[in-house]
C-alpha cells in the first residue's frame, strides 16, 4: 500500500502562493497524511498489541547495537520537535515529528515480523511484484502519452498534466502511481537492487520464483529509462560497476549462473523489444545533459537550491527552521535576492534535514545511518552487508538529487522498512536459505 499515496490529511495553508516573493506554482502548505496505508500499519500493530497480551509469545530482544539506534533516532524526534517552541508554526512542526513516528513504526516492521514468522523470503516475491506493477503502469503511461486516470494515480501540481523537462519541454516524465517520476525512480532502482542482491546470494530459488525476479529486474530497468531521471541513469550507471568490481558480491560463476538462468527463462528477445522501444527516449534524455548546468538548467537549478537553503542554517543553525518549513522559509527569507528557483523543498535530504532540523539534528541523523550501514560493514568486512544495506545506500544516493523526505511518506517510508531489514540482520540473519 505504500506506493498509493490516497487517503485523507490534515492540511495547514501557510503561505497563498501570490504572496511568494519570487513566484510559486502552488500554495505552500503543509500536509499530514493519513493515506491508507498508515490505516494498516495502525491495524498491524494493534494486531501485534493483541497477540503479546494474549498469547505466551514474546518479541525478540534487540541487540545493544539496535538499541543505541532506536535511542538516537528518538533523540533526533524529540530535538526536531523541540523546535517548535519558538517558532510561530508549532502545530505543523508537531505533527511533522509524529511523522518521524511513524517512520519509526516502519522500522520496527522487521523485527516484530520475525518474532511471529520464522521466515520471511515471501517479502522478497512482494518486493519483485510492486516493481513489476509500477513498471507495467508507467508503460501503460507512456503509451498513452499521459496519466491513465485511476484513483490510484496522484497529480504533482492537481493536473491532468504530468513533469515535463527542464531542458526539453517536448519530454514527458510520467510518475506511475507517485507524485512525480523521480519518485517512482528512486522506488524502482531500490527494489531492483534488493532482487539483484538476492538472486546474486541465493542459488536455491524456486524456478517460478525466480522468473518473477528476473522479469521484475527486466520490466524495472526499462521503467526506470522512461522516468527520464538522469542522476538515477547515473547511480544505476555506478551500482552496476560496484557489484562487477567487489569479488563479495559479483564472483565469475554468479555470473555464469545468472547468465544460464536468463536462458533457461527465455528473457532475452523481449528484453531486446523493450530496449528498442525505449531506446529513443533515452537518447532524447541523454543528448540534452550538456544544459543541465546551464542558467536554468535542473543542475543549476538544485545548486542555487541548496546554496540558499544552507543560508538557512546561518539563521538557525543548531536547531534549524523546523520540520517540514523549510520550503516555507525559502519562499519568504530572501526578498530582493536575484534567484530563479520557485518555492520547493531543497534537492538533497542531507541539506533539507540540515537547514530543518540543524547542526544537532543532521549530526543525530547522520550517526543513526552510520550504526546502521557502515558501523557493522566496517568491524565485519562486508561478511554482513545485504541487499537491505544496498538498498538503503542506493536510496540515499537517490536523496542527494531529489526532495524525498517526510514530505513524501509514500516513499521514504521505503527507507526506514529497508533499515530495519538492514538494522535487523546486523544482530541476526532476517532470511533462511
Amino acid at each position: 500500500m505504500l506506493p498509493f499515496a490516497k487517503g485523507k490529511g490534515i492540511d495547514i495553508l501557510l503561505l497563498d502562493k501570490k504572496y511568494v516573493i519570487n513566484y510559486s506554482f502552488f500554495n505552500i502548505s503543509y500536509l499530514f497524511p493519513l493515506y491508507l496505508s498508515t490505516f494498516y500499519l495502525s491495524l498491524f500493530y494493534l494486531y501485534i498489541l493483541r497477540t503479546l497480551i494474549f498469547t505466551k509469545i514474546k518479541m525478540n530482544n534487540l541487540s545493544k547495537e539496535n538499541k543505541l539506534v532506536i535511542s538516537i533516532f528518538l533523540l533526533f524526534i524529540i530535538t526536531s520537535c523541540a523546535g517548535s517552541i519558538s517558532n510561530i508554526f508549532e502545530i505543523p512542526i508537531f505533527l511533522s515529528s509524529m511523522q518521524l513516528v511513524i517512520l519509526l513504526l516502519i522500522f520496527f516492521i522487521p523485527f516484530v515480523l520475525r518474532t511471529f514468522y520464522m521466515k520471511l523470503n515471501d517479502f522478497y516475491m512482494v518486493i519483485a511484484n510492486s516493481t513489476l506493477f509500477q513498471s507495467i503502469w508507467l508503460t501503460l503511461q507512456t503509451l498513452n502519452n499521459g496519466h491513465l486516470n485511476r484513483d490510484i494515480e496522484v497529480f504533482l501540481f492537481s493536473s491532468k498534466i504530468s513533469i515535463q523537462s527542464s531542458e526539453n519541454s517536448n519530454l514527458l516524465r510520467l510518475p506511475g502511481t507517485f507524485y512525480e517520476s523521480s519518485i517512482l525512480g528512486t522506488f524502482l532502482i531500490t527494489n531492483i537492487s534488493i532482487l539483484i542482491l538476492y538472486l546474486i546470494n541465493n542459488n536455491k530459488i524456486q524456478m517460478r520464483k525466480k522468473t518473477m525476479i528476473f522479469l521484475s529486474i527486466a520490466m524495472g530497468t526499462i521503467a526506470i529509462i522512461l522516468t527520464g531521471s538522469r542522476a538515477i541513469y547515473l547511480i544505476s550507471f555506478l551500482i552496476l560497476i560496484i557489484l562487477l568490481k567487489t569479488k563479495h558480491c559479483l564472483s565469475k560463476d554468479k555470473i555464469k549462473a545468472l547468465i544460464l538462468s536468463i536462458k533457461k527463462i527465455k528473457l532475452i528477445i523481449p528484453i531486446i523489444f523493450a530496449i528498442l522501444f525505449v531506446w529513443p527516449y533515452f537518447i532524447n534524455r541523454i543528448s540534452s545533459a550538456n544544459q543541465v548546468f546551464s542558467k536554468e538548467g535542473s543542475g543549476s537549478y538544485r545548486i542555487q537550491l541548496s546554496e540558499y537553503a544552507l543560508k538557512l542554517t546561518d539563521k538557525k543553525p543548531l536547531f534549524g527552521v523546523g520540520l517540514n518549513l523549510s520550503e516555507f522559509y525559502l519562499a519568504t527569507s530572501f526578498p530582493g535576492e536575484d534567484y530563479f528557483f520557485d518555492a520547493a523543498y531543497p534537492h538533497n535530504i542531507i541539506i533539507q534535514i540540515l537547514a530543518e532540523t540543524g547542526l544537532v539534528g543532521i549530526t543525530l541523523f547522520i550517526y543513526f545511518i552510520y550504526l546502521i550501514l557502515f558501523r557493522p560493514t566496517i568491524k565485519r568486512n562486508l561478511n554482513n552487508f545485504n541487499e537491505f544495506h544496498l538498498a538503503s545506500i542506493v536510496f540515499l544516493m537517490c536523496a542527494q538529487f531529489y526532495p524525498i523526505f517526510i514530505n513524501h511518506m509514500e516513499i521514504i517510508s521505503y527507507l526506514f522498512l529497508y533499515l530495519g531489514f538492514a538494522a535487523f540482520s546486523n544482530q541476526k540473519k532476517i532470511y533462511e536459505k
